[in-house]
């Protein structure tokens, strides 16, 4: 059964959840817009939504006037929406991202306080935003946050819709999974089918099957996506579903990415840290309290399970799991401080504190030896932030039988570790920041070479160690044109104006083909079709 709070949401509820969004917000807003986009798939979005804009036509996504249905249009259409309002930006073009990480931490309270009640449901908000997945992926301008979200708001109208007189809220689901359908097509079918233990073994005590509204939103929901495909499809034909379900059935048969077979099982407790190991902890929690919580843990275990099944893996694409993971985490951080947890409550604030005891010992050996961990000492400040705030953890837990606030200051050290590394990361370094030379030129340099209005053709030789760049370059460059190739260039006398890849340049330069270099920002060359010299006795 549910083991939930039967009261109303009171005032206290709201302001938590205003609290919530003050906590939230700094860690996926400060510098969002001081930081340069990521090429792919950041950049891929942002230059799609500038396009649906400048041409007025958002039926389909196109890259440099090229249809482009890897991906369905509502992340797009986010984006351009944004760019509308606030002007384009990569500000505005996180922004969709930005409100979906706040909203995804409210609906995890929220559906937390009807499973476990509201004190674990606030402990498991508060942890989501310090997971490094969540943060980061909430600060760029990609789809998984906003398909989490999605997902939470679609399983809190199941968990609503179990109430008398609520039940037309079961129609949320189905909708959710349309709009998910249209972010990013049947990946949105994996948290379906992870919920289908919970509906079907417990359905004597939610009735959500027999429930009309559940199969009326289901329908509307695919209604939304089909009416979309049957209308792009009438107008560019079978390449949508080429593009659309090919590049999905690729996904699924061939490893793009070869990480091995074990990749989640290190990946989602190191980008996780520390709190797949407490949200264990939570599980076995649970089964001791006799409160046998179906939702809360099967539903990312058949999730992570679906995932393991695709041979192209991803770290993005366990963020899906994280709100369950923060549950459970506050769980277990709850169930600590209960009567006679002593042994629980001693083994986490002897293993977060031997980490943070590492962590400061590591911190000054990595700063005289950088070159022991390439790039590390952009990181070490975190490092050491994080390091003394979990030395609190077992000082607090020493002096809980003196100290009568002991316990709120044992679980602030504790969450409050990993957040304020986070925000110091923030508010410090440009972290995530990958292109920041071709945003510079292309805001400040451009105009002393050539017209910035002017066409610029983008050109390389589809390798794929260079389309990150091509695509960011893409973005910053005020009026790119077309994508080419050197052959392209050479068979092409309509571009005056080009971005050469180092690779085109180096064909081109091969091929003895006449250019003018105007600048070389990043490897890439600004290049221009040289002016013809007039013959004596040519018309002027």
């Amino acid at each position: 059964m549910l083991q939930s709070s039967k009261r109303a949401p009171s005032f206290a509820d709201v302001l938590t959840s205003l609290g919530l969004m003050v906590y939230t917000a700094p860690l996926l807003l400060l510098h969002a817009g001081r930081q340069s986009l990521i090429g792919t798939d950041e950049g891929y979005y942002a230059q799609m939504a500038r396009g649906m804009i400048r041409s007025g036509q958002w039926l389909a996504p196109s890259f440099l006037g090229e249809p482009w249905f890897e991906k369905p249009p509502l992340n797009p259409w986010l984006i351009a929406a944004s760019f509308q309002t606030f002007g384009i930006s990569e500000w505005s073009a996180r922004l969709p991202s930005v409100i979906a990480g706040v909203v995804g931490v409210l609906l995890t309270y929220w559906i937390g306080r009807k499973l476990v009640g509201p004190r674990r449901a606030l402990l498991g908000a508060l942890v989501l935003p310090t997971m490094y997945l969540w943060f980061f992926y909430g600060r760029v301008a990609v789809t998984d946050v906003i398909l989490t979200t999605l997902e939470l708001a679609g399983l809190g109208c199941l968990l609503l819709a179990v109430r008398p007189g609520w039940r037309a809220l079961a129609a949320g689901w189905g909708i959710a999974i349309g709009l998910g359908l249209l972010l990013k097509t049947t990946m949105i079918l994996l948290p379906a089918v992870a919920t289908l233990p919970w509906l079907i073994w417990r359905n004597r005590e939610h009735r959500l099957l027999t429930n009309p509204y559940l199969y009326a939103g289901l329908a509307a929901g695919v209604g939304l996506f089909g009416s979309w495909y049957a209308t792009a499809t009438n107008v560019y034909g079978a390449l949508v579903y080429e593009q659309l379900f090919g590049h999905l059935f690729k996904l699924g048969n061939k490893e793009f990415h070869p990480v091995g077979p074990f990749y989640y099982f290190w990946n989602l407790p190191a980008n996780t840290f520390p709190w797949t190991f407490l949200a264990l902890g939570g599980v076995w929690a649970l089964q001791r309290e006799k409160k046998a919580l179906l939702l809360l843990w099967s539903y990312p275990l058949m999730l992570l399970s679906l995932l393991q099944l695709f041979s192209t893996k991803e770290p993005y694409y366990l963020i899906q799991a994280c709100p369950f993971i923060a549950l459970l985490a506050g769980v277990w951080i709850d169930h600590c401080w209960q009567r006679r947890r002593e042994y629980s409550l001693a083994a986490t604030s002897f293993l977060v504190g031997l980490v943070g005891l590492l962590l400061v010992i590591a911190t000054p050996l990595l700063a005289f030896n950088p070159t022991w961990v390439d790039g590390v000492q952009l990181y070490l400040p975190l490092g050491l932030a994080l390091g003394i705030l979990w030395l609190g953890v077992p000082v607090f837990f020493q002096v809980r039988r003196s100290l009568p606030a002991s316990q709120t200051l044992w679980t602030v050290s504790l969450i409050g570790g990993p957040y304020f590394a986070l925000l110091l990361a923030v508010l410090t370094t440009f972290l995530g920041d990958f292109y920041p030379d071709f945003k510079a030129f292309c805001q400040q340099r451009l105009a002393s070479y050539i017209d910035p209005n002017a066409p610029i053709a983008m050109v390389y030789e589809k390798n794929g160690e260079r389309v990150s760049e091509f695509i960011a370059l893409t973005f910053y460059t005020p009026n790119p044109s077309v994508q080419l190739d050197a052959a392209g260039v050479s068979a092409d006398d309509t571009q005056r104006h080009w971005w050469l890849s180092p690779e085109s340049r180096q064909l081109l330069d091969k091929s003895g083909f006449a250019y003018k270099l105007l600048a070389e920002v990043f490897g890439w060359t600004l290049a221009r079709r040289p002016v013809q010299e007039r013959s004596i006795g040519e018309p002027g």
